[in-house]
C-alpha cells in the first residue's frame, strides 16, 4: 500500500502579523498544495497556530490556549479535512480541565474527512529547567502528556505523533515500534543549537523504530516582545525512510516550502524482515532504563520512580 504525505515547512510570524493571519497563510497554502500533489495526509510542524512564545515567561500568552475538541483549530481543520478529502496532522496549545483545574499542553491533532477527529498526542518531554544552559521556558506553559497512541488512518496505516524535545528519547521511539507505528510524523518548532545533529538524529531514530519519519519545523527569524534577540528556525524539513535513508532532500531555511512523497508500507515490512530488532530484543535486561533517574550527585537506581 502507497501513502502519499505531504508536509508543510512555514516561515515565521513577521512584523504585525497576527496569530489568526499566520493561521490563514497557512491553510490557504495547504489548500494550493493539496490541489497540486492530491496527498493522503497533510502534516504541519509544532505550534502552527501563532508566534513561538517560549523564549520568555509571561501570562499573557495562555490566552491563546483552547479546548481541543471545541476550540477554533480543530474546529477548523475538521472542515478542511471534509473540504479537501485529506487528513491532517496539525499542532496547537490545549487547555484542558482536569480535577477541575486549568492544565495546558502542546498538543498535536489528527482529523480524517470520513471519521473526524481520530486522536490526539500530548507532548510528554518538555525542554527547559535550568535557565543557565538552556534559556526555554516551556515548563512554565506545559504540563506533560503520558500516552504514546498509535492511530490508524482510514486506510488502516498506523502512525503515531511526537513533538520537537520528544525526539531525542529514543525510548518513544521503541516504544512506538512495539505497537507497529509505519509513519511517525515529528512536528517541531527548533532553533539554534541542535541544527547540525537534526538531520542525523531522526535518520537515526527512522532506522530505529522501522518507520518512515516527516519531520517539519518553521524557518526563518522570529522575536516576541521582551525576548532578547531573534532566533532563528533552521526549516530542514525532511522525509526518512524504514532504513534512515532519505525520501527527500532536507529543505533550507527558508519558508513556505513543503515536502512530498509517496511512502511504500512495503519498505517498512522489508526494514523489520532485514533488521529484525522484535526477535532480537532482551527486554528482560533493559530494566534500568525505566527504573533509572538522572540526580545531580549521580545514577540513582530506584525501582517505580
Amino acid at each position: 500500500m502507497n501513502v502519499k504525505v505531504l508536509g508543510i515547512q512555514p516561515g515565521t510570524v513577521t512584523n504585525g502579523m497576527t496569530n489568526e493571519e499566520y493561521v490563514d497563510r497557512q491553510v490557504a497554502f495547504m489548500e494550493e498544495l493539496v490541489e497540486k500533489e492530491k496527498p493522503y495526509l497533510v502534516t504541519f510542524p509544532e505550534m502552527m497556530t501563532g508566534i513561538y512564545f517560549g523564549m520568555v515567561r509571561e501570562k499573557k500568552w495562555f490566552q491563546y490556549a483552547e479546548d481541543f475538541l471545541t476550540g477554533p483549530t480543530t474546529t477548523r481543520m475538521l472542515e478542511e479535512a471534509k473540504k479537501l478529502d485529506v487528513h491532517i496532522a496539525y499542532s496547537l496549545f490545549e487547555k484542558a480541565i482536569e480535577d477541575g483545574k486549568e492544565v495546558y499542553y502542546n498538543t498535536m491533532g489528527l482529523v480524517s474527512p470520513v471519521r473526524g477527529v481520530i486522536g490526539k498526542y500530548r507532548k510528554i518531554h518538555i525542554p527547559g529547567g535550568d535557565i543557565r544552559y538552556n534559556a526555554v521556558y516551556e515548563k512554565y506553559y506545559f504540563n506533560s502528556g503520558d500516552t504514546l497512541p498509535v492511530f490508524e488512518l482510514d486506510n488502516g496505516v498506523k502512525m503515531a505523533m511526537l513533538i520537537c524535545y520528544d525526539r531525542s528519547f529514543p525510548e518513544v521511539w521503541r516504544s512506538y515500534y512495539l505497537q507497529g507505528a509505519q509513519i511517525i510524523v515529528t512536528a517541531t518548532c527548533t532553533m539554534g543549537l541542535r541544527a547540525d545533529m537534526f538531520i542525523t538524529e531522526l535518520q537515526t531514530r527512522a532506522l530505529e523504530s522501522h518507520s518512515f519519519v516527516i519531520a517539519l519545523n518553521r524557518a526563518g527569524d522570529e522575536q516576541v516582545d521582551n525576548e532578547p534577540v531573534p532566533r532563528h528556525h533552521f526549516g530542514k524539513s525532511f522525509i526518512a525512510d524504514p532504513l534512515g535513508n532519505m525520501v527527500t532532500e532536507p529543505l533550507s531555511d527558508e519558508g513556505w516550502q513543503y515536502v512530498c512523497a509517496d511512502l511504500d508500507m512495503d519498505d517498512v515490512i522489508y526494514a523489520r524482515g532485514r533488521l529484525n530488532w522484535q526477535r532480537d530484543r532482551h527486554p528482560e535486561i533493559y530494566g534500568m532504563i525505566s527504573d533509572c533517574y538522572y540526580a545531580p550527585k549521580g545514577l540513582v537506581f530506584e525501582k517505580g520512580f
